[in-house]
């Protein structure tokens, strides 16, 4: 019998040559969510599974975590990520699409639930003529209505669940939720750097009557010379130093 590799200090990731690679967002959301992050947790197209490798080395009460992808080679790479981390048997990733059945996966049955999902309305921007990149970057073939839907599927009653979009979708987040009888728990402006305006939200939903969202302090993404701010460095040192650093989406 072979055994598992051990768990290193850092982690080594794949992912494709060609077509989609994971960026910053991944990061950020993995910082945001991991104090919410307990027992058991599902990233809703979990593309090379990073998100699920990040929020393990995070936070002490997660049990185990599942990723549901539909690109049979961003699974592929998910699949090898946990074995070569040392994380099979805690995380895996199963193909098949979270809005309807998926094997293995029973609804109602996670704790917390993570996407960091394609954020582009399709029809708007530029369209990308890699098919991988566009399905991660444009809602082709789910909707942000879907994703709340989805995760509503798929969360326990008393689970979370947490995600980043593009700012100027904070609006349709309110309307989404309460079509799945969600409330906004908390949520946090992320800025290029101090004095520009905010690109991203990150945010965090439960079914508990939580009044209103808590607005975190903004995250300013770059400090000084272009560098991550050290909240956010820090998260990327877990990454091996083989490991290209991420970018932007």
């Amino acid at each position: 019998m072979t055994a598992s590799p051990a768990r290193s200090d850092v982690l080594s990731i794949r992912q494709p040559e060609r077509g989609y690679r994971f960026s910053i967002d991944s990061v950020l959301l993995a910082g945001f969510a991991a104090p919410h992050c307990r027992g058991a947790v599902l990233d809703l197209g979990t593309g090379c599974g990073v998100l699920l490798l990040l929020l393990a080395r995070l936070s002490a009460e997660m049990s185990s975590g599942a990723g549901v992808e539909l690109q049979a080679e961003l699974l592929a790479c998910a699949r090898e990520n946990f074995l070569e981390n040392g994380f099979e048997g805690t995380l895996g990733a199963v193909e098949g699409d979270f809005r309807g059945e998926v094997p293995g996966i029973d609804p109602g049955s996670f704790d917390l639930v993570v996407s960091n999902p394609p954020y582009g309305r399709v029809g708007h921007g530029r369209r990308n003529p890699e098919p991988g990149k566009e399905a991660a970057r444009h809602e082709v073939a789910c909707s942000l209505r879907d994703l709340f839907s989805s995760a509503g599927r798929w969360m326990a009653p008393q689970g979370r669940f947490a995600l980043i979009l593009p700012v100027e979708r904070l609006p349709e987040i309110a309307t989404c939720a309460r079509g799945e009888r969600m409330s906004p728990k908390g949520y946090r402006l992320v800025h290029p750097r101090e004095g520009e305006p905010p690109s991203r939200v990150l945010c965090c939903l439960s079914r508990e009557a939580c009044g209103s969202a808590v607005e975190l302090p903004p995250l300013f993404l770059h400090g000084e010379r272009e560098k991550y701010c050290p909240e956010v460095e820090r998260i990327c040192r877990l990454f091996r130093s083989g490991t290209q650093a991420p970018g932007p989406r």
